[in-house]
Parts: structure tokens; C-alpha cells; sequence
């Protein structure tokens, strides 16, 4: 059975330039990647917003692990054999088989078969609605499992990428006041409470008096002939009037007291008042420009966005990688910090040469990566040297935050 597992490189971190963090002075940005589980236990736990209060609520956690299993048994992919591989590690899987085909008498308890004869056992899976049967073995579901596996693991090989500080980098924190609340002429209660109840007794009394009349026309009868449906005859008569009055549909309600007003020039006072809705969301926009000067760093280059695309994507919660499945898991989250690296006077790097949170730009909480935009010819044509390699590229990064700030945000880091 290959159980080849990707040699782990001991370097933790993708960089460009290479050693980013270790120049004297060096401005740059530390994104880190986490997937989506990890993110929110790891980082979302410790904000001070909604994801903290879901990541830090026992009941809550609970009652979603409980909706998370029923989906999967619900819409989970069950064909193909996937149902063996229901087991994180290969023995537990192997075991489970075994004890089915007991239970099946296709093997005896007394018999003691090798797990390598249990691994190579022909049987028949069903493919799914129309598509038949086909056969397998046990060690083909299970390498294929551990080859999904490996690929996945591979995208969190690097915990964090430092890119350097792009040459323009905006940021804005938009407060939305959208929230329109007109007091009209309701004012006058405030500035003449007498005028006021005359104005609203008045217009209750119009109301009331028009009220009556049109119930006693609905109801009164005359002869053979009902008032009501004189009133339906007058109602056609009028839509008739107004139809050749207005052909076109073009010509504004002149009964409209605010048409009525607009003709001698004015125009009602709403008396509007902006109250706060919410916070919008911080989005980043950042554009970095990648020059490989040789092969290696064309390499890195290519790692480097493969890091970032595979990131940006949904996962495939099929054991075996199929994309077609009900349930996707969601995209990785990220996380960026402005980092400075102090440097002496003379260039050289400060004792210990640990970099440090920049102290003028802004950090971030956990963020989605909404859009990758590459512009492989920058410069007005498309070019490349003898091996294909683009010797100069521009990536464009949008993250947008998961969760709006408030004041107290500021309160856990003064950066944000």
C-alpha cells in the first residue's frame, strides 16, 4: 500500500524577496493561511465579535458539530466504497472491513488473513444512479483516500507567506448611516403643540367624515339601480377620462398634494433624521509585483500563487476528491500583519533582529480572500525567457473581513 508522504520541509514560510524579514528596515506584510476549522478555534475564538461568541459558546459549538454530522450522513457521498473510509486512520479501516466480512461470512473469525490479503480482496462497489458497478480493492480506496489527504496537507506546509510591502497601499473604514427615519410633519408637535392637534384633529375628522359617506354609498340601494353600482359606473367613466387624458402614461397625478405644492414652488419638509445602521466591512486591496531574476525564484513565484489560488477555493469533503459531491467546505481564512524590521543607524540589523508590529499600518482580523487578479504583461506586451518563465508578473489580493469593527475592537489591539 504507498503510503509516500511528502518529505516536510523544515522552513515554515514562503518569502519574496527571499529572507524578507531579516533586512534592516524591511516594511512587509506576514499573511498567514488557515483552513476554515482551524481558523476559527485558532484565531476567531480570541476576537471580540460574533465568531468569538460561536467559537467560545459550548452550546453553540455543540449544537453545530450535531448539524454538521447530520448533513454529512444526509448528503455525504455513500458510492463507490466511500462508506469504508469513514475512519481517520488506515488500521481502524482495515479493521471495520474486516469485521463486515465476518459478519457477511465471507471470511471466518478463526481465520487469521494477513491485511495484506484483506487489502487485495476483489469486491463490487455501486458507482451511483445509472452509472452500474465497477471493482476495487480495499488498498485502492485507501491510497486514493491518503492521496487527497496528502494534497490537502500540502497547502498548509507554509503557515505564512512575507510579501513586501506593496507600493500603494489604501485602506478606509466606512460607518453606514443609511438609516433614514422622517419625522414629517409630526415636527410641529415639537416646535407648535397647538397648531398640531388642530392640524391632526382636523385631518382625523376629513378622514372620518369621507370614511362614513363611502360606506353609506357601498351599502345604500336605489330601486333596481344600487348606489354601488352607480359608483362603478362613475368609476369607469373616470379611468375612461383619464386613459384619453393620458395616453401615453406620461402625465404625473395632478391631485398629488405634493404636485400640487411643487407648482406654487414648494416642497414638503420630511424633517429627516440619519441614525447609524452598522459598520461595513474592511476590504484590502493590495497589488504586488513578482521579478524572478533567476530560475529559483521563479519557483518560489509559482509556489507562492499556487499557496494563495488553492487557498482561495472551496474543499472537496469527498474522501476520494470528487468535486461533484452535495457539501463543499468552505475556503481558507487568512490573516495579515504589517511587520517591521528595526535596523541601528548603521544599517545593521538591532540585537536579537526580531521584526515587530508596524507601528503605522493596520493589522487585521480574520479575513476572506475574495479575488486573485494576475496581469502577466505589466508592461504593455507579453514576454517570456528561454524556459517559459515570465520574468515580471503582478498579482492583485483582495481580502474582505469576516466580521465588522466596533470600538472595542481597538481596545484588544490599537492597530486594527
Amino acid at each position: 500500500m504507498a503510503m509516500n508522504t511528502p518529505v516536510a520541509d523544515t522552513v515554515k514560510n514562503y518569502s519574496y524577496p527571499a529572507n524578507l524579514a531579516s533586512i534592516p528596515y524591511a516594511s512587509f506584510l506576514k499573511i498567514h493561511k488557515y483552513s476554515y476549522d482551524v481558523g476559527m478555534a485558532k484565531v476567531g475564538a480570541a476576537q471580540n465579535d460574533a465568531i468569538g461568541s460561536i467559537q467560545n459558546s459550548g452550546l453553540l459549538k455543540k449544537v453545530n458539530e450535531k448539524l454538521v454530522d447530520k448533513a454529512q450522513w444526509i448528503y455525504g457521498d455513500k458510492t463507490s466504497g466511500r462508506q469504508l473510509l469513514d475512519f481517520e486512520k488506515d488500521s481502524e479501516i482495515i479493521d471495520n472491513y474486516r469485521s463486515q466480512l465476518e459478519k457477511k461470512k465471507i471470511i471466518h473469525k478463526d481465520m487469521e488473513l494477513p491485511n495484506s490479503e484483506i487489502l487485495d480482496m476483489p469486491f463490487e462497489v455501486d458507482d451511483g444512479w445509472g452509472a452500474g458497478h465497477s471493482e476495487t480493492t480495499l488498498r485502492e480506496l485507501i491510497d486514493k483516500k491518503n492521496e487527497v489527504r496528502d494534497f490537502h496537507a500540502s497547502g498548509y506546509e507554509k503557515d505564512w507567506c512575507d510579501l513586501a510591502m506593496p507600493n500603494e497601499f489604501q485602506y478606509d473604514y466606512s460607518a453606514n448611516w443609511n438609516n433614514t427615519f422622517k419625522l414629517g410633519t409630526m415636527a410641529l408637535a415639537a416646535d407648535d403643540p397647538a397648531r398640531a392637534t388642530a392640524v391632526l384633529g382636523g385631518g382625523a375628522i376629513i378622514g372620518g367624515l369621507g370614511g362614513s359617506i363611502s360606506d353609506y354609498l357601498t351599502k345604500k340601494k336605489d330601486g333596481g339601480l344600487g348606489i354601488s353600482k352607480m359608483a362603478g359606473i362613475a368609476t369607469g367613466a373616470k379611468q375612461g377620462i383619464t386613459k384619453a387624458g393620458d395616453f401615453f402614461g406620461v402625465n404625473s397625478n395632478i391631485l398629488d398634494p405634493t404636485n400640487i405644492a411643487g407648482m406654487a414652488g414648494l416642497a414638503p419638509n420630511e424633517n429627516a433624521i440619519q441614525f447609524f445602521k452598522k459598520m461595513d466591512f474592511r476590504q484590502f486591496d493590495l497589488n504586488f509585483e513578482f521579478a524572478a531574476r533567476n530560475k529559483d525564484e521563479s519557483k518560489e513565484i509559482q509556489k507562492i500563487l499556487k499557496w494563495f489560488k488553492e487557498g482561495m477555493h472551496p474543499v472537496s469533503k469527498d474522501p476520494l476528491g470528487s468535486g461533484t459531491g452535495v457539501l463543499l467546505g468552505f475556503p481558507d481564512v487568512w490573516k495579515i500583519e504589517p511587520r517591521f524590521t528595526p535596523g541601528k543607524q548603521d544599517g545593521n540589523m538591532v540585537e536579537g533582529g526580531a521584526h515587530i508590529a508596524h507601528p503605522m499600518m493596520p493589522a487585521t482580523k480574520l479575513c476572506a480572500l475574495t479575488q486573485i487578479r494576475v496581469n502577466t504583461s505589466p508592461m504593455g506586451s507579453f514576454a517570456t525567457v528561454f524556459d517559459g518563465t515570465i520574468p515580471l508578473i503582478t498579482v492583485t489580493l483582495r481580502f474582505n473581513e469576516l466580521t465588522a469593527l466596533t470600538r472595542s475592537d481597538f481596545m484588544d489591539n490599537p492597530n486594527y
